[in-house]
C-alpha cells in the first residue's frame, strides 16, 4: 500500500477508483452469452474447483486465479455467444496470462495443457492467448476482490504499524484472518450471483460477515446501503462455511511461512456450493410475499360487503431486514 506516493495519495486512489467503476460492466456477461447456462458462474463451477486445485498443485499465488477470473468476466462482456465447449480453453488460457504475470516462475505452457488431460494443446493456447489480449485491449492491471482484500486488512492495522520503510508500507496483518475471508470469496466466486456485485464490495460485505459492520464501512468508505444487498446475498455462504468451521493455514515446502496465505488451496468445492445455494433457496421462498396458490382452498377467501376504505391497499413492510452478520 502506497503510503506516501511522489504523484500524491489522491491520484493513487483516484486510479484505484477508475478501475473500480469500471468493474460494473462485468454484469454484461449474464446479458451477452446465451449459450451458458444461468446456474454457470464466469465459467462453470466444476471448472473453477479443478481451476482451484490446478493453483494450488503448482503453488500459484490467489491474486493469479483472480486476474484469470477477471479476463474471463471482462473478456465475455466484449464477445457474444462463446460456447460451453470453448470455456475450458478460454478458463485455463486465462491462467496460463495470469500466471506468467503474477508469478515470479509460472508453470510452462506445456504444464497448462497437460492439465486439460489433452482437451487444449499448446497451440490452441497460444492462439486464445492472442485473442484474450486483444480483446481487453492489453489492460491486465485490475483490482481484483483479492486486491481489496489486501488493502482493507491492511488499512484495519494501519494504526499499529509503525516502520514504513521507502514510503510503502509493507503487509502486516494477520494470516489467520486472511484465509477466513479468502474462503468466503472463494465460495461466492462459484456462484455466478457474484456478478451482481463490484469486487470491492464483495471484499467489504465478506469481511462484514466475519468482523463486524462497524470495521467493514470503516475500511471501505461504503454506507451501509451500498452493501446491504450483497452481504444479504453473501449470508447463506457465510452460514454454510460456519457450519464446517473455520479454515486452516496451508504451508508449502519452498514457500515462505509469511507468503502460506497467498497461495491459492481449494478450501471450497460443488458440496458446499451446493449446499450454500440450496439455503439461499430455503431464504428466498421462506421470505416470499405471497403464500403458494397452488395449496389455496377456493372461496375461502370473499371479498368485503363494505365499501369503506376503497381504494386503500394495505400491504407488509417487505423492506429487506438489516442482518446481524453470521449469527443471522
Amino acid at each position: 500500500l502506497a503510503y506516501k506516493a511522489v504523484d500524491g495519495e489522491k491520484v493513487i486512489w483516484k486510479k484505484k477508483l477508475c478501475r473500480h467503476l469500471a468493474e460494473k460492466e462485468r454484469q454484461k456477461r449474464l446479458q451477452n452469452h446465451f449459450t451458458v447456462p444461468p446456474r454457470d458462474s464466469p465459467l462453470p463451477s466444476f471448472q473453477w474447483a479443478d481451476s482451484k486445485e490446478v493453483c494450488e498443485v503448482y503453488r500459484l499465488h490467489r491474486e493469479t486465479l483472480y486476474l484469470a477470473i477477471d479476463f474471463i468476466d471482462r473478456y465475455l462482456c466484449v464477445t457474444h455467444n462463446v460456447r460451453k465447449q470453448q470455456l475450458q480453453l478460454l478458463g485455463i488460457t486465462a491462467l496460463f496470462i495470469a500466471a506468467k504475470l503474477e508469478e515470479i516462475y509460472p508453470p510452462k505452457l506445456a504444464e497448462f495443457s497437460y492439465v486439460t488431460d489433452g482437451a487444449c494443446n499448446e497451440s490452441e493456447l497460444l492462439e486464445q492467448e492472442l485473442v484474450i489480449l486483444k480483446a481487453l485491449g492489453w489492460d491486465l492491471s485490475p483490482m481484483t476482490t483479492n486486491s481489496w482484500l489486501n488493502m482493507f486488512l491492511q488499512l484495519v492495522n494501519i494504526d499499529n504499524i509503525e516502520e514504513k520503510e521507502q514510503n510503502f508500507v509493507f503487509p502486516q496483518y494477520s494470516q489467520h484472518a486472511f484465509i477466513q475471508v479468502a474462503r468466503l470469496l472463494d465460495l461466492c466466486f462459484l456462484d455466478i450471483g457474484c456478478l451482481q456485485f463490484t469486487y470491492s464490495v464483495l471484499a467489504t460485505s465478506a469481511l462484514y460477515h466475519l468482523s463486524s459492520e462497524e470495521m467493514a464501512l470503516s475500511v471501505s468508505g461504503y454506507q451501509w446501503m451500498d452493501i446491504a444487498l450483497c452481504v444479504q446475498w453473501m449470508a447463506p455462504f457465510a452460514m454454510t462455511l460456519r457450519e464446517i468451521g473455520t479454515a486452516e493455514l496451508k504451508f508449502f515446502p519452498g514457500i515462505a511461512s509469511e507468503n502460506a496465505h497467498n497461495i491459492q488451496t481449494h478450501a471450497v468445492d460443488l458440496t458446499l456450493l451446493d449446499k450454500a445455494q440450496d439455503r439461499q433457496m430455503q431464504i428466498i421462498t421462506s421470505s416470499r410475499a405471497s403464500p403458494d396458490l397452488s395449496h389455496q382452498v377456493p372461496g375461502i377467501i370473499t371479498p368485503p360487503q363494505s365499501t369503506k376504505g376503497k381504494g386503500q391497499l394495505v400491504t407488509p413492510d417487505h423492506s429487506p431486514s438489516r442482518p446481524n452478520g453470521l449469527d443471522t
